[in-house]
């Protein structure tokens, strides 16, 4: 099961990912982050903590995330990715494209 909550904060959308992000919850998360594509103006801040799981179906959400941020002169950033995400990110090339920050 997955879990989404964004808050908008001044400058950036953070969004909270609990639970795993696999091909069955991806509809529904492409449904609930809609809202951070209405955004131009604020960098993206994806807090990983309570992401246990990601797919490739997951990674594509949020790359296009990454897409839009960079479109619009922002950035995205992936924050406090547990050691088996992290690992995802990184077999997949996709942890040079994102920030990286750990708390």
């Amino acid at each position: 099961m997955l879990n989404i909550t964004i808050n908008e904060q001044t400058g950036q959308i953070v969004t909270v990912l609990s639970g795993d992000l696999d091909n069955a919850a991806s509809t529904q998360a492409e449904r609930s982050l809609a809202p951070v594509f209405e955004h131009t103006d604020c960098d993206v801040v994806i807090d990983c903590a309570e992401l246990n799981y990601i797919s490739s179906s997951g990674l594509r959400i949020l790359l296009n995330i990454y897409k839009h941020t960079r479109t619009n002169g922002h950035k995205a950033v992936l924050k406090d990715m547990t050691d088996e995400v992290k690992e995802v990110f990184q077999i997949s090339g996709f942890l040079q494209l994102f920030t990286i920050h750990n708390s």
